[in-house]
């Protein structure tokens, strides 16, 4: 216990004697507070003059058509063009064009209308062929471009008006029949998974950066004592299993104390200036207390497991060059953990995909917590998914203490990790 604590003394002041890691943790600190207590500050900011009406107070809003029909007619209209064709003899032009506010040119023939839209003579054109079959004409079509859209969507209100009243009904009545509203009230029993997606994105990006910069850093670390010869002379005078655990715990505590300076930055500020605010930021700020202890269990286990692998992949490479290819499979492992997780928080937090996941130690870090977050789970099952990823973490701890104390005396070509876990178990 007196190696371990040495050596994790000695690892955190590495950490916190680092000009970069304190600047940077400080400084991300500032912005975020800083990005919330600012706008509270700008007078009329956050202000809300045109909210709506008070409960149970109906406001009538009266449109005259005839000053409506002015301010369309001083808009700055698009210039588009049509072209009926002859096989077209139901479609009506007046009221094809009538359907979509815009400066309408006619044309004679497809060839002219195409050749309008290629000289940027007009934006676009629409070749009528029939009343439900219409050609959309457009130079360069963007990813924004809903023109054609609109225009179709309009064209078919239009029709839609004109058969009704072809059929004896008064444009007063067509619009009363459209007129009707049916108010829906949600009553949410479990989670909102709308309402919970914001603040759930961040804390799984959180331990994404935390495993991903922190483990790089422990592999790092540990790739560099053994390079220039300095781990020769720990392992012979520290137990292995002091030096390891000392590295990946003072990792665990510098990264963990990193975000939580960061995030509780923000969750002050907002506790100061929340009034201000008017509660627009709860779906960040406002996370149940039961959520975030899970969320606490869940983000350290699976950084520790992940550390502990990152410092046994350190110790098979001799140099730092080779951190990157030793590692790769365990980055693509974590990253394919992250984009479960995405998948599962913008499709079903509860699918069985999910919950194959949520059991898994590699990837229950983020999947069950993504359940838990967005959806209703068990409480066995948390309770399970929790001891298979601490159990998961002690082995993991015990192998890379085998495993370190076999590579940090082995240099030349990196170890394969099979041959370094047939070497460990033969000890």
């Amino acid at each position: 216990m007196k190696q371990f604590l040495i050596v994790l003394k000695f690892e955190l002041n590495n950490y916190f004697k680092n000009k970069s890691f304190v600047i940077t943790t400080f400084l991300l600190a500032f912005v975020l507070a800083a990005v919330v207590i600012v706008p509270t500050l700008i007078p009329g900011f956050l202000d809300e003059e045109e909210s709506a009406p008070e409960e149970g107070v109906y406001e009538e809003t009266i449109v005259d058509d005839e000053s409506t029909y002015e301010e369309d007619a001083e808009m700055e209209l698009d210039a588009l063009g049509i072209y009926v064709t002859s096989d077209a003899a139901d479609v009506d032009l007046e009221v094809a064009c009538s359907a979509y506010p815009a400066e309408w040119t006619t044309y004679d023939s497809e060839a002219e209308l195409k050749e309008a839209v290629e000289s940027e003579e007009i934006l676009a054109g629409f070749i009528m062929k029939g009343r439900q079959d219409v050609v959309y004409v457009v130079n360069n079509l963007s990813m924004y471009d809903y023109l054609g859209e609109s225009f179709r969507l309009s064209l078919a209100e239009v029709y839609k008006q004109q058969y009704l009243m072809d059929k004896g009904l008064s444009a007063e009545e067509i619009w009363e029949s459209e007129s009707f509203y049916v108010s829906v009230e949600e009553e949410v029993l479990g989670k909102d998974s709308g309402a919970n997606y914001a603040y759930t994105y961040i804390l799984v990006f959180v331990v994404y950066f935390l495993i991903i910069f922190y483990g790089q850093m422990i592999a790092t670390s540990v790739t560099t004592e053994k390079s220039n010869r300095a781990i020769e002379i720990l392992v012979t005078s520290v137990n292995s299993n002091s030096l390891i655990c000392g590295k990946v715990l003072a990792g665990a505590i510098a990264g963990v104390l990193q975000a939580g300076i960061i995030l509780g930055s923000g969750f002050v500020s907002y506790g100061f200036v929340k009034d201000a605010w008017g509660g627009m930021l709860d779906f960040l700020f406002n996370i149940p207390t039961e959520v975030l202890a899970i969320y606490a269990v869940f983000a350290v286990l699976s950084y520790l497991l992940y550390a502990f692998i990152f410092g046994m992949l350190g110790a098979l490479v001799s140099k730092t060059e080779d951190i990157s290819k030793s590692s790769s499979p365990v980055l693509m492992i974590y990253i394919a953990s992250f984009m479960i997780a995405i998948f599962g928080m913008t499709s079903n937090s509860d699918s069985m995909l999910m919950k194959v996941a949520s059991f898994i130690p590699f990837t229950s870090g983020n999947a069950m917590f993504v359940r838990v977050a967005m959806g209703s789970v068990a409480g066995w099952e948390v309770a399970l998914s929790a001891v298979l990823l601490g159990a998961s973490c002690v082995i993991a701890g015990v192998l890379a203490a085998k495993i370190f104390r076999f590579g940090t005396l082995h240099y030349g070509n990196p170890i394969k990790l099979r041959t370094a876990l047939k070497k460990a178990s033969m000890k």
